[in-house]
């Protein structure tokens, strides 16, 4: 029986009995926090600094509320976290999330067809969240990339979110993008524009304006529209970000802020045909398929027309071409396929001091987003739309010497996808050939295939989704949940506290195939989320900590768009939704030279379970350490440093489907799909060890320059560990010059030109790999007024 949809309101309803409370006017008294977007901090909780906040890259220097939802010190929290600053995100040119690996230790995402939306941490796809909220969900970490325009600094979280945000399918960690706020100091702008290597051509403005003592306001704009690298690669985005700050008085603040963001831009499978061969030496193995006795022609020359695609084992290779030296700007694209993406986002967030031991806080974030991809070669995607609604209602309070956070919070997702990756055979097609032949609609088997195999998207001109198992999805999901939350720290001792969360999160989940079937299912999970840890306090400098943390989530259940998955019949898993993570670590943080050098350490044991769409279950069992240190003794120079080592396995029944075969291509890979039995793995896609630094220096004179390194070990491109990355490095540079209200800088990415590779998706390991962007040039000039 089909269930109304009626659940929306519910979450309207919350975040509009948030707003009687915090318009009421409570007697007098001193706020219990200070609002983050003044940036001041408290001499007794944190280190205060001569270098003004906004080039001050020490965490220790600024209030923390990505994990806990409280203000506190990142010394007194229990878990290993990263804070990216403004200026350390300008010093590094930040893109996209694959370049948080320059940065922190644990972080290396694969390549995700060159559109990764969420980065991996420890070895898992990890959450993206917005000021303490959560942003939106992906399929495999793929999706649209995340746009920066709005983001002031980045807080990143190693291990799965709180009891204060609750679970989805990433446990890996997550990254808080703080946003921009309005600042009541006085009105201030500035202006930007980056040209570069490869038509690179970007551009922006920041604007911010106190309106009145109550009212202040900041606009900025996001403009880009360049080429790239490789060929027939493009990148358009235009992003607007306006937000607005009311304080009526001293007990009240309401933040507000809204997003809109446009992106076209191409998808990046990388090089097929992955060979060691490939990656040792640069030569690509050539050939087309042969099928039926065929063969390539002048006017054909990819036989296209008889590629059969109808599982990746379905083509019959001629392979007695040579191997040739190929051309990294080249990749598996047919001219003229791109992804768009549209995406609206609003958020509001009211915090009352109702007295000095109690501040409520009601945090809501609505999001809009639409995209499709089309890439001949073959796959399709169209998520029309993603919606998601959180509220959330905090009151943080002090009990004498403990705190408490508790509250309720509740969310809809709704997700309406169609995908089509059932016709992909990534290595029939040949690269040394023409490229407007790499194209499966060329194909006669794909036109077989329809009514079949797949069928047309409503409202979409020649667009497919596959309805064969295994073969993609058309699925209209919705999902609600409430939960209940409290997270305490209690003070046990003068240098001992005990800090202690739970949160049970009840989600209802409606799925309904979208062919003519219109099979539907509902299933109704409670997924609890319970964490412990033990800090001890050394000193007033050092502080260590134990933590454990346990969560039911629902990645068993990842589906295009971040919906929810169903089998092929249409029926949904109880078990699917409900697996089972699982976190120890330990660490020690040390803040030395009077705040000025900071030091991190964590030891880590991790379990989960993800199951790719269309694949089997695998249960992951990760080990690691991680290392970090900042040291910042003036405005003139700072450094950072960290490491990351990681031992990552995964337990996997090869009886399904777990990746692609190479069409026995000589020298590639063999996929482990089908096998039969379990195995054990060591992850595709990860180093164990992984390395990044930072250092920079500025002159009193404004000249300046800073020196990004990382460095990793081998990756396994494929399960079977046959294809390997060896240990690269990549160096960027940067020198820079300030003159009054004027910054120039000219950054050099990949200084020595290394000739790098990365992994992609596991699943297509025997059938991709992404020859990393060689040296490029950017130089921008900023305006300050």
């Amino acid at each position: 029986m089909k269930t109304q949809q009626n659940y929306p309101a519910l979450l309207t309803a919350l975040g509009i009995i948030g707003s009687p409370l915090m318009a009421q006017t409570p007697p007098a008294s001193a706020p219990a926090s200070t609002p983050a977007s003044e940036e001041v901090v408290k001499l007794e909780t944190f280190e205060v600094s001569t270098v003004p906040i906004e080039e001050n890259i020490m965490p220790t220097s600024r209030p923390f509320t990505s994990v806990f939802g409280m203000a506190d010190n990142i010394t007194d929290i229990p878990r290993n976290v990263t804070i990216i600053s403004r200026e350390q995100l300008s010093a590094i040119s930040i893109k996209d999330v694959r370049d948080f690996s320059k940065l922190t230790s644990s972080s290396y995402t694969r390549t995700n067809f060159g559109a990764p939306g969420n980065p991996d941490i420890r070895g898992s796809s990890a959450d993206v969240f917005q000021n303490g909220m959560r942003e939106r969900i992906t399929s495999n970490g793929n999706g649209m990339p995340i746009d920066f325009n709005a983001v002031e600094s980045v807080n990143i979280v190693k291990g799965p979110a709180t009891a204060v945000q609750g679970v989805s399918a990433y446990v890996g960690g997550y990254v808080d993008l703080v946003t921009k706020r309005p600042s009541f100091a006085g009105s201030e702008g500035s202006i930007f524009a980056t040209v570069g290597s490869y038509s690179t051509l970007r551009w922006g403005l920041d604007y911010n304006l106190p309106v009145s003592d109550k009212v202040a306001t900041r606009v900025s704009y996001f403009g880009e529209d360049s080429d790239g690298y490789y060929d027939d690669e493009y990148r358009k985005t235009q992003s607007l970000y306006a937000a607005l700050t009311w304080r009526p008085n001293d007990r009240y603040e309401l933040f507000i802020n809204a997003q809109a963001t446009y992106m076209e831009y191409t998808e990046n499978f990388g090089i097929n045909r992955p060979t060691q061969d490939l990656i040792d030496h640069g030569r690509y193995q050539t050939g087309t398929n042969v099928n039926n006795g065929t063969s390539a022609s002048p006017s054909d020359p990819q036989n296209a027309a008889n590629v059969r695609g109808e599982n990746p084992f379905g083509d019959t290779m001629d392979w007695s071409g040579p191997t040739v030296k190929i051309n990294r700007h080249t990749r598996l694209l047919k001219p003229g396929d791109n992804s768009t993406a549209r995406n609206f986002k609003l958020q509001a967030i009211q915090t009352v001091s109702a007295n000095p031991d109690l501040t409520v806080v009601n945090n809501n974030l609505f999001t809009w987003t639409r995209r499709e991809t089309l890439s001949s070669y073959y796959y399709s995607e169209i998520i029309d739309p993603s919606i998601t609604f959180e509220s959330r209602l905090e009151f943080q309070q002090n009990l004498g010497e403990h705190k408490i956070n508790y509250g309720v919070a509740a969310r809809y997702t709704h997700v309406k996808s169609y995908s089509d990756f059932g016709f992909e055979p990534a290595n029939v097609w040949d690269l040394t050939q023409d490229h407007r032949y790499i194209d499966a609609y060329l194909a006669d088997a794909f036109w077989a295939s329809i009514g079949t195999d797949r069928l047309p998207v409503p409202g979409y001109s020649n667009r497919y989704y596959g309805i064969a198992p295994g073969s993609g999805d058309g699925s209209d999901s919705w999902g609600i949940s409430g939960a209940p939350f409290a997270q305490a720290t209690w003070k046990l001792a003068d240098k001992l506290s005990l800090l202690t969360g739970a949160r049970a999160d009840v989600l209802h989940v409606n799925t309904q195939n979208t062919d003519s079937s219109a099979t539907e299912d509902s299933v109704t999970v409670v997924l609890p989320n319970l964490n412990a840890s033990l800090l001890y306090k050394v000193t007033s400098r050092l502080s260590t900590y134990a933590t454990y943390n346990y969560s039911k989530n629902t990645s068993g259940a990842e589906a295009n768009g971040g919906g929810y998955l169903a089998s092929a019949t249409g029926e949904l898993d109880k078990d699917d939704f409900r697996r089972t993570a699982e976190l120890y670590e330990v660490g020690a943080k040390l803040s030395l030279l009077d705040g000025k050098l900071f030091l991190g350490a964590a030891l880590y044991y991790q379990t989960f379970s993800r199951r790719p769409q269309g694949g089997s279950l695998i249960d992951y069992t990760n080990k690691g350490v991680e290392f970090e240190v900042n040291y910042q003794p003036n405005r003139n120079f700072y450094t950072t440093f960290s490491y990351g080592y990681i031992d990552s396995t995964a337990s996997i029944d090869t009886s399904g489907f777990v990746d692609i075969g190479s069409d026995g291509l000589p020298g590639g890979g063999n996929s482990v799909g089908f096998a039969g039995g379990r195995r054990t793995f060591e992850s595709q896609g990860l180093p164990d060890h992984q390395f990044n630094a930072l250092v920079s220096y500025t002159f009193d004179n404004g000249f300046g320059a800073s020196l990004n390194g990382t460095l990793h070990s081998k990756i396994n491109n494929n399960w079977e560990g046959t294809l390997v990355i060896p240990w690269q490095f990549q160096i960027d540079a940067s020198v820079f010059y300030t003159y009054k209200n004027w910054d120039f800088r000219i950054a050099v990415l990949n200084l020595t030109d290394e000739k790098n590779w990365s992994p992609p998706n596991a699943t297509y390991g025997n059938g991709s790999i992404l020859a990393d962007p060689g040296i490029r040039t950017e130089f921008t000039v900023t305006c300050r007024f």
